[in-house]
């Protein structure tokens, strides 16, 4: 995935496959994997040194991670840890916007010259980006596998590209699968895993994005899989974080697990909690069909009560005796929480409790804000009896009206909320449930209110109310929600929702210069666990939301 510069050529280079090998039987390719397969198991299992070479396009790059948890170094960190007297090197050769036909010419000198003992190729989602057809990615992605057997001898597992195509069964993805299947090589199908995993409602690249952390892992697990299953290693451990949302004062986050054996018998497991540095290890006993429940303290090291979200990755690695164990990865996300103000006698209270979006609220164009007159926003959320009424006030003091096709490039007010239920809160894919609006201030004093949701809405959700008038210095959105949509997602009264609110500045009547978010990040639009919480009843003292996704 990725992008080049315009105009930029692509030059096709068409490679025939060696004569010995494209003649050769299925069986035969088979069997050297398998020998090569066996090669690295024993390797990995005497402490031997092993050079993972990952050779890739953008997702192999890292791009919209963190450049750490990159699936290719989650299946490194999974080895070193289950295999801890083995010298595991990982080289990654990512190479943003390149197709498999760019990824010829540089097979020699980023795969060849790294001498790998597990090569790791994901190539094609830029074959289709960048318009080749698919005839010319069947012949340049077959002689990609051709060179990785005929000119190393590493086990090659092909990771099938994510492809952005609403249909699973596209023609990219069973190309892929078919030459992959011709030259007997295992193959982690990333696009499928990605799809049966924990998808996003709008499709695996939603507004064209490229995957973070979180599909990251849900790749990495494949990877590691179809490494597996190639090698015949048996998966002996298995481990899973406790995922949830709840409100905390205190400054630590007692992260809990399960851990369970996969093999027939009783065995001791070693465990490892790693986050921002610090490592907790331990051992746990495991008995069949008896999943060990274990639970360490997390010190969360930053000021408490920040109005910003932040979060970093959790990360539980699990081993038995032998064989693969567990891992999995998770984002402690600790955001402001907010209480509504009460209606009494269902009006609505004179004297709101007011929010401020600032000069720290800034995720675009803070070096061209010129102070609280150019842009500034407060908004108050009030708990009527049948709704909830958000209040956004807008100082704005050049007003260029947006339009439907993109609110987010003009002046504009962005309200995030998450209704799902308690265990769906914070996870961080869109589902029904959690809604994007985007309110347009109106073009005069009489104007029409503009607003939409960036997907669709639910039935239920369809009596939503959204106002928006101009004022002497900006504009205010006025948005009432129906709480019977929202408790009905709730099962009963709502202990807590995910909200946010920002505002977009286009001075001058062009685009977007300028954008505020109260508490998450200018990518709620794409990954729903930062945003803040908002409960019904009064917070404790220095409470704040904590969300383990």
């Amino acid at each position: 995935m990725g992008s080049k510069a315009v105009g930029q050529a692509v030059l096709l280079l068409a490679v025939a496959l060696p004569l010995c090998w494209g003649q050769e039987e299925p069986a035969g390719a088979f069997l050297e994997t398998q020998v090569r397969a066996q090669r690295l198991r024993q390797a990995l299992e005497s402490g031997a040194t092993v050079r993972i070479v990952a050779f890739g396009d953008s997702v192999t790059a890292g791009w919209a991670t963190d450049g750490r948890n990159v699936y290719h170094r989650m299946v490194a960190d999974a080895l070193r840890y289950w295999y801890p007297q083995s010298d595991i090197a990982l080289i990654t050769h990512g190479y943003p916007g390149e197709t498999t036909a760019d990824a010829l010419r540089r097979f020699g000198g980023a795969v060849v010259g790294e001498g790998p003992n597990l090569l790791l190729i994901q190539f094609g989602g830029n074959d289709m980006g960048w318009g080749r057809g698919v005839r010319a990615f069947r012949r340049d992605f077959a002689s990609l596998l051709a060179r990785a057997v005929s000119d190393t001898s590493a086990l090659t597992v092909a990771c099938l590209p994510p492809i952005m195509d609403a249909d699973p069964a596209n023609v990219w993805s069973e190309t892929a699968r078919e030459v992959t299947a011709q030259y007997g090589l295992p193959a982690a199908d990333l696009d499928r895993a990605i799809r049966e995993g924990d998808p996003d409602m709008r499709g695996p690249f939603p507004y064209t994005s490229h995957p973070g952390g979180f599909t990251h892992l849900v790749m990495a697990r494949e990877v590691l899989r179809a490494l597996r299953e190639a090698m015949g290693v048996p998966a002996t451990v298995s481990c899973r974080l406790a995922t949830g949302s709840r409100l905390h004062a205190q400054p630590t986050f007692e992260v809990e697990a399960e851990i369970s054996t996969l093999a027939g018998a009783a065995t001791d497991c070693e465990f490892r909690f790693e986050y921002e540095g610090a490592v907790i290890e331990g051992t746990t006993p495991l008995v069949p069909d008896q999943p060990a429940r274990i639970s360490r303290p997390l010190r969360v090291a930053r000021e408490r009560g920040a109005q910003h979200a932040w979060g970093f990755p959790v990360r539980l690695f699990a081993r038995g005796e032998a064989g693969f164990g567990g891992v999995d990865v998770c984002w402690l996300v600790t955001a402001p929480a907010v209480a509504a103000d009460l209606a009494a006698d269902g009006a609505e209270p004179a004297d709101l409790t007011w929010h401020e979006l600032t000069a720290d609220s800034f995720t675009l164009g803070r070096h061209t804000w010129w102070g609280p007159g150019d842009l500034s926003a407060r908004f108050a959320v009030v708990a009527l009896a049948d709704r909830l009424r958000f209040i956004v006030e807008v100082t704005d003091d050049d007003l260029s009206v947006a339009t439907l096709v993109d609110p987010s490039l003009g002046d504009s007010v962005e309200l995030y909320l998450d209704l799902r239920p308690e265990a769906d809160q914070g996870r961080p894919v869109y589902s029904e449930g959690v809604l994007a609006l985007q309110v347009i201030p109106p073009a005069g004093a009489d104007g029409q209110t503009l607003w939409r949701s960036m997907d669709p809405l639910p039935d239920d959700l369809q009596g939503l109310s959204i106002e928006c008038a101009r004022t002497a210095t900006g504009y205010t959105a006025r948005l009432a929600l129906p709480l019977a949509a929202v408790e009905a997602r709730r099962v009963g009264q709502w202990p807590g929702l995910g909200f946010d609110v920002g505002v977009n500045d286009a001075d001058f009547g062009g685009t977007r210069t300028g954008q505020m978010m109260w508490a998450g990040t200018g990518e709620n639009y794409l990954n729903p666990a930062y945003l803040a919480g908002l409960y019904a009843d009064p917070l404790p003292t220095g409470a704040v939301r904590q969300t383990l996704r």
